[in-house]
């Protein structure tokens, strides 16, 4: 069994290397179909790994056959390159690395810098070493991949095992319970490759002899290095085979998602159709009686008050008829947000005579507001306002809207008399309509009170976080509306 490995290891070094080349092919050719997971986007670095690997390790089985019709000058070049294109793989190897472990953005540039450093100077340093010591190129070939197994393919996939390992878990998170196992095999997967490729080497002339050694190894197993990597790059192959089914899963979520979208934008089509030609009506309706009854009504005092009636009910037909443009218009920016709340705060004032400070900060800085943004702003800055005006006395309010890279602050306060237990039983309803809006934007809202006197509500929502669940409940327009 011994002679007839050792007869057929070109054999053996092809399939080893058709291994990690059926790897590489497998990933790349899902290279460009969308993803929205870190497993899935990172695996690109695995493939481009696997198959620089196998054109160096085919390169072991190229070259001596190339002897007799090339010169030697040209078969120098080719090992030379040999040597280099299994450093570039452990490079590459540690990228997957490093991005399936999910390194903050300037972590990985600094991880990526140094271990660059390392590759030139394994190449530099044994270039130097190898002319003051005169080996040939097959020596320097031996040296410079002994070092890079050592120092770079040897750590890049005990990382890439740890982050295959933790990556269990995020499977689970999504509702991919079937791919755990999968997971689980790609980090053992790795972590013999991690053994076998990194620290069982070739010869070299500064590396000893022994197990960890290849005819060390081949004399005390009986089994060539090459057939122990190749079946280690047939379980990778096929794990990461069976781990490209999460493109499948996500693009049949993501065709789901587009239809809720559109069941949703329909659905919203119907209710701005039926709040026009049904509610505003109504209530335009109900304005023009009023009107009517006014003029023949006396004395004149009360035909003010049943003119001031109709202009609330105009007011809220604009506010329907703004709610029904929002709900056809695309998400609103920070500029935008930030003037209508600022027409919505003189609105108050004018209605109300509640004296208001509008203040916006850091428009031009504002991170990716959240789509809903420009929907419920408004609605939590009317409560809260509203409250004021019912509970706080005389006073004055202060709005301060403030944007940033990851963060939206609406900051609403008084000086007023605080608000009481009782106006918070009173307002009960309000404030949870307050919070679940809150909720929805991924944030959450704060009603405290005022050193000093005075009540603040403080809705504070990370722009960098994840959406709120679609199925959290939310108050409706008329709930909203009715006085707390």
């Amino acid at each position: 069994m011994r002679e007839f490995l050792e007869n057929n290891q070109f054999v053996i070094i092809f399939a080893h290397g058709l291994m990690f080349f059926a790897l590489g092919f497998s990933v790349w050719l899902q290279r460009r179909r969308a993803t929205g997971l870190r497993l899935t986007s990172a695996l690109i670095w695995l493939g481009a790994s696997a198959f620089i690997m196998a054109l160096a390790i085919w390169g072991h089985v190229f070259v001596p056959f190339q002897r007799a019709v090339l010169d030697p000058e040209i078969i120098d070049v080719l090992i030379v390159v040999r040597a280099l294109l299994l450093l570039f793989a452990s490079l590459l190897l540690i990228q997957f690395g490093l991005r399936l472990y999910g390194l903050p953005r300037r972590a990985l540039a600094g991880a990526t810098v140094a271990t660059t450093a390392v590759g030139l100077a394994i190449v530099v340093g044994f270039t130097l070493l190898g002319r003051a010591r005169g080996w040939d190129v097959v020596e320097w070939e031996d040296s410079v991949e002994a070092a890079a197994r050592y120092l770079l393919l040897f750590p890049g996939a005990v990382l890439s095992a740890l982050a295959m390992w933790r990556q269990r878990n995020a499977l689970t998170g999504v509702g991919l319970t079937g791919m755990r196992p999968y997971a689980i095999a790609g980090a053992v997967g790795l972590g013999l490759f991690a053994v076998f490729s990194g620290l069982v080497v070739d010869p070299a002339p500064w590396v000893g002899g022994g197990a960890l050694n290849e005819p060390g190894w081949f004399d005390v197993t009986g089994v060539p290095l090459s057939t122990v990597r190749g079946l280690i790059g047939l379980l990778l192959a096929a794990v990461a085979v069976k781990l490209l089914e999460i493109y499948d899963v996500e693009n049949a979520r993501q065709i789901a998602g587009l239809q809720r979208a559109r069941l949703v934008a329909e659905e919203r089509s119907r209710f701005g159709r039926d709040l026009h030609d049904g509610t505003i009506q109504n209530i335009y309706a109900a304005g023009l009686q009023l009107e009517a009854a006014a003029m023949s009504i006396e004395p004149a005092r009360s035909q003010d008050e049943v003119r001031r009636v109709v202009g609330g009910l105009n007011r809220v037909i604009d506010d329907i008829r703004d709610y029904i443009r929002g709900l056809g218009e695309p998400p609103m920016g920070a500029g935008e947000i930030a003037a209508a709340l600022r027409s919505q705060a003189a609105h108050f004032v004018a209605d109300t005579g509640h004296p208001v400070d509008f203040w916006a900060e850091g428009i031009a800085e504002s991170g990716p507001l959240p789509s809903e943004a420009g929907q419920h702003l408004p609605h939590i800055m009317r409560e809260a306002l509203s409250n004021t005006a019912r509970h706080a006395g005389r006073c004055r309010s202060r709005v301060t809207l403030r944007f940033a890279r990851d963060e939206l602050e609406l900051d609403i306060s008084d000086d007023g008399r605080g608000i009481s237990e009782q106006a918070a039983r009173d307002s009960v309803r309000g404030l949870r309509n307050m919070r679940q809006r809150g909720r929805r934007l991924g944030g959450r809202v704060v009603v405290s009170a005022m050193p000093g006197g005075g009540t603040r509500v403080l809705l504070s929502v990370p722009l960098d976080s994840e959406g709120p669940d679609d199925d959290q409940p939310l108050p409706s327009e008329q709930e909203v509306a009715r006085p707390a």
